[in-house]
């Protein structure tokens, strides 16, 4: 079991004469030093209002700055311009696939020599591909 500490038995110190006067002049000039509650209060009005604004400002600048641009005339031309480039180059790019023929030499020996045309190869299914395995039709 724990023993009860009987403060009574404790020996005690008698304050000194001017010692309650010192303390409570402690107090009221310490409580003298501090800027009053409402004091308090008000500049963290300000700062939140400060804040707000300073993040309201940041966030307007933010949202012009992602607001699209104005089309003008000259903007128009220049997509006009960069389409028809691009259709040049897409084009060219469908004349080459025209042009170049789909065929790959084999060379069994260095007599014989076998062409493959790649267009009459048909892809084999997934379900095929992976066993490697295919059927003749």
């Amino acid at each position: 079991m724990t023993e009860h500490l009987d403060l009574k038995r404790l020996p005690r110190e008698e304050a000194s004469d001017g010692f309650t006067a010192n303390v409570l002049h402690r107090v009221r000039t310490d409580q003298a030093r501090q800027p009053a509650p409402r004091l308090r209060l008000a500049l963290a009005a300000v700062a939140v209002v400060v804040a707000s604004a300073a993040a309201g400002a940041w966030w307007a600048r933010q949202s012009a700055l992602s607001e699209p641009a104005t089309v003008t005339a000259e903007s128009l031309e220049q997509l006009r311009s960069e389409y028809q480039e691009l259709s040049r180059e897409l084009e060219s790019l469908h004349r080459l696939a025209e042009d170049t023929q789909p065929f790959v030499p084999v060379s069994i020996n260095p007599q014989t020599e076998v062409l493959f045309d790649l267009r009459d190869i048909e892809p084999l299914p997934v379900s095929l591909a992976s066993t490697g395995s295919r059927r003749i039709q």
